[in-house]
C-alpha cells in the first residue's frame, strides 16, 4: 500500500492560518510588516530554512559517504593532524592558516598520530555544560524576537533621562534587566568559547568590535581604544587579515553554493572598518595604530551588493553609492594620512604642513564619491540610501578632523619660536591659523548636522560628543590670539575647495553652541561633563581676549558676516523632524550681544563642589530651549 504523501506547509503558523503564503524567513515578510515578530513560528521548532540550508545535500547524495557532517570535516581524515597542530598553535602562538612559519612546513609533514585525548583540555568538557547555562538565561523568545526586529539593524544611540528610563519595560521585563543580563551573557559566553578555541573568528572579532563600540557610548575612549585593540589582537588570530587562498577550513556546503564569497566579503568589510577606526583613534589621540599600515590595501572589499540600496531608480549603473561607500572612503583616508610619515613630537614646520594639506586636496579629493562631495554632494540616492546623509555628516567629520591634525601643531608654537621663523613662514603660518579656524567651524557644524538628524536630544554616540569637545576647543584657543586674521577683508578663505569667511561672531557663537550641546549631554556622559567644564572656562578666556580697537563699539554686536547657520542642503533637511527644521531656520534670525554680565555670574559660580570637584561654568542658552 502506497504510503500517504503529507502536504508540506509553506508558511509560518500566523501565514498559515491566514492562507497567506510566505518567505518562510525568520520573521517572514508578513510577520515583519504586521510587527508581530514573536509569534512567527514553525512546526517542529526549528528555524525556517535552516535545514535547506544545512542539511540539503546535492542530488543522489547521502550523509554518511559523499558530504562529511561539520564534526567529519574538522576532526576527520585529518582529525589528528588538525588537533595536534591546533595545540602547537596554543602552545607556541603559530599563525594556524600561514603558508610561511614552521607550522606551515609541519602541516606538509606526515608524523605518527598521537593520541587525541592527550590533546584535549579536561576542563572543555565542563565548559560546555557553562555554555548550556548562559543559554538558558536568555531572555524569553518574545524579548529577543522584539531586539532583533527593531534593533540589530538600526543604530539606537538615544536615551532618556534617568528618572523616566527605570520603566521602559518589553513584555514586563525592564530594558536595564534585559541589557545588563545579555552583557553578562554575552562575556561568559565569549570566555568560554576562547577556551574552546583560541583562535576565534569572524563572529568574535565583531564581539569585541561591538563591545568597544558599547564602550564608546559610555563616554570612555580609552576603553574604546583598549577595545579597538583587543578587535585588532583578534582578527590577527582569526585570519581576517588575509585574504583566504584555500577552502580547507570552510565546509564543502559553503564552498559549493557560493556563500564562502559573501562571507570574504564580510571579513573585508570587518576588517576595513576596524582599519578605520584604528587609525581615527590613532590621530585623535596621538598613539600608534595596532594595525599596519598597508594592511588592508589586499583586502578590500570587492563584491557590489545591489541589494543596499532597496526600493532605488531603475538606472543604477556604477556610480551609484552603496551603504558601505562612506566606509571605503574612511579607509582610504586613513592609508592618505599614514602615507604622510607625520613624525610624532616633530617641531612644526609651516612648509611641510602646507605641503601635506596640498597633497590632500591634489591626491584625495577628486577621488571622493559624488554622493559625499564637500562642496555640492550628488544627493539623487538619499531617498533610496536613508542612512546616506548621516554618513554624508561622518564623512566630513573625519575630513575636516584631519586638516585640523594637520594644522593643530601650530597652537603649539611659542612667541620666540614664532619670531625665529623667516617672514614667509610667519605670513603662512597666520593663513593656516585662519584655515584651521575654518575646519574647526566646518566640523561642528558637521556635528550639529548629525545631532539634529538623531533628533537633536540625548545622545551618547561618540562621535557627537568627542568632536564637539575637540572643534570647539580649536575654535576657542584661536579667539584667545589676539593677532588671529578675522575679517581681514572682503575676500573668502578656500578650505577643501569651498569659500567660507570667519568672524570672531561666528566664532564664538558656534562655540557657544557646541558647549551647549556637551552641557545638555553631561547629564549621560562624563566625557561630556568634563568636556562642557573645559570649554566653558576656555569660553570665558577667549571673550575678554582685547581685540584691535574698532570705531564703532556696538559693530561686535551687529555684523555684516554671514549668518551663523547658513541654510542646509534639501537632502539635510528633510533627514531632520519638522520641529527641529525650525528651531535650526529660527538660530539664524537671532542676533544676541555677548554681555560681560554673562561671565560675571559664570565665574561667580566656578566654586568647589561639595565633593571636592570643579563646578561647571553655567552658560545660559542664548539661543533659547532648544536642546541642541
Amino acid at each position: 500500500m502506497q504510503q500517504e504523501r503529507k502536504r508540506r506547509i509553506q508558511a509560518c503558523y500566523p501565514c498559515y492560518t491566514r492562507k497567506q503564503k510566505c518567505n518562510r524567513q525568520y520573521p517572514c515578510n508578513h510577520c515583519s510588516r504586521r510587527r508581530r515578530a514573536e509569534g512567527c513560528i514553525y512546526s517542529g521548532g526549528t528555524a525556517p530554512g535552516r535545514e535547506a540550508r544545512v542539511q540539503k545535500l546535492p542530488q543522489g547524495a547521502s550523509h554518511s559517504k559523499t558530504v562529511p557532517t561539520r564534526y567529519e570535516h574538522e576532526h576527520g581524515s585529518n582529525g589528528s593532524s588538525s588537533s595536534r597542530h591546533s595545540a602547537l598553535a596554543k602552545s607556541f602562538g603559530y599563525f594556524e592558516d600561514s603558508n610561511s612559519n614552521t607550522m606551515a612546513l609541519l602541516r606538509n609533514l606526515e608524523l605518527p598520530d598521537e593520541d587525541e585525548t592527550e590533546l584535549i583540555d579536561p576542563s572543555s568538557r565542563s565548559i560546555w555544560g557553562t555554555i548550556q547555562h548562559e543559554v538558558g538565561r536568555m531572555p524569553d523568545r518574545q524579548i529577543v524576537d522584539f531586539l532583533v526586529q527593531y534593533f540589530v539593524s538600526e543604530l539606537n544611540c538615544s536615551c532618556r533621562r534617568r528618572r523616566t528610563h527605570i520603566v521602559d519595560q518589553i513584555y514586563g521585563r525592564s530594558l536595564e534587566d534585559i541589557r545588563d543580563t545579555c552583557c553578562d551573557i554575552g562575556e561568559n559566553l565569549a570566555k568560554a568559547c576562547n577556551m574552546l578555541d583560541g583562535k576565534g573568528s569572524l563572529f568574535r572579532v565583531q564581539h569585541l568590535l561591538f563591545a568597544a563600540l558599547k564602550l564608546s557610548c559610555e563616554g570612555g575612549t580609552a576603553s574604546f581604544w583598549e577595545g579597538v585593540a583587543s578587535a585588532s589582537r583578534a582578527a590577527q588570530k582569526a585570519g581576517i587579515h588575509r585574504e583566504a587562498t584555500d577552502c580547507r577550513r570552510s565546509p564543502p556546503l559553503l564552498q559549493e553554493n557560493g556563500a564562502q564569497e559573501l562571507e570574504k566579503e564580510v571579513r573585508r568589510r570587518t576588517f576595513c572598518s576596524l582599519y578605520a577606526l584604528d587609525s581615527h583613534l590613532a590621530r585623535q589621540l596621538d598613539r600608534i595604530p595596532f594595525l599596519p599600515d598597508n594592511s588592508v590595501v589586499e583586502i578590500l572589499p570587492r563584491l557590489r551588493l545591489i541589494a543596499d540600496i532597496g526600493d532605488s531608480p531603475s538606472n543604477i549603473d556604477g556610480s551609484a553609492p552603496n551603504i558601505f561607500t562612506e566606509r571605503l572612503m574612511e579607509v582610504q583616508l586613513a592609508l592618505f594620512c599614514r602615507s604622510l610619515n607625520l613624525k610624532q613630537n616633530s617641531k612644526y614646520d609651516p612648509t611641510e604642513s602646507e605641503h601635506r594639506y596640498e597633497r590632500l586636496c591634489a591626491e584625495y579629493l577628486p577621488s571622493i564619491h559624488a554622493a559625499f562631495a564637500i562642496d555640492k554632494p550628488d544627493m539623487t540616492w538619499d531617498e533610496a540610501l536613508p542612512k546616506l546623509p548621516m554618513q554624508r555628516q561622518l564623512f566630513y567629520i573625519s575630513i575636516f578632523d584631519s586638516v585640523c591634525w594637520n594644522f593643530r601643531p601650530l597652537l603649539l608654537l611659542k612667541p620666540n619660536d614664532v619670531a625665529s621663523l623667516p617672514p614667509y613662514k610667519r605670513v603662512l603660518l597666520q593663513s593656516q591659523k585662519l584655515r584651521l579656524g575654518l575646519a574647526a567651524l566646518k566640523e561642528l557644524e558637521a556635528v550639529t548636522a548629525l545631532h539634529l538628524m538623531f533628533g537633536g536630544s540625548y545622545t551618547r554616540f561618540g562621535a557627537i560628543i568627542f568632536n564637539t569637545f575637540e572643534a570647539a576647543v580649536l575654535l576657542l584657543c584661536l579667539c584667545t590670539h589676539a593677532d588671529f586674521p578675522f575679517d581681514q577683508g572682503d575676500e573668502n578663505t578656500d578650505i577643501l575647495g569651498m569659500k567660507v569667511k570667519l568672524s570672531r561672531k561666528r566664532a564664538m557663537q558656534v562655540a557657544e553652541l557646541a558647549i551647549n550641546r556637551l552641557q545638555m549631554l553631561a547629564e549621560f556622559s562624563d566625557m561630556a561633563a568634563s568636556g562642557a567644564r573645559v570649554a566653558t572656562q576656555l569660553f570665558a578666556r577667549a571673550f575678554w581676549v582685547k581685540q584691535p580697537a574698532n570705531p564703532n563699539p556696538d559693530s561686535r554686536a551687529v555684523s555684516d558676516t554671514p549668518s551663523l547657520w547658513a541654510p542646509l542642503d534639501s537632502g539635510t533637511m528633510e533627514s531632520i523632524d519638522d520641529d527641529i527644521q525650525e528651531q535650526w531656520q529660527s538660530l539664524g534670525q537671532k542676533d544676541f550681544v555677548l554681555t560681560p554680565e554673562m561671565f560675571l555670574s559664570m565665574v561667580q559660580q566656578n566654586t568647589s563642589s561639595p565633593n571636592g570637584q570643579e563646578a561647571p561654568i553655567d552658560i545660559p542658552l542664548l539661543w533659547g530651549n532648544f536642546g541642541l
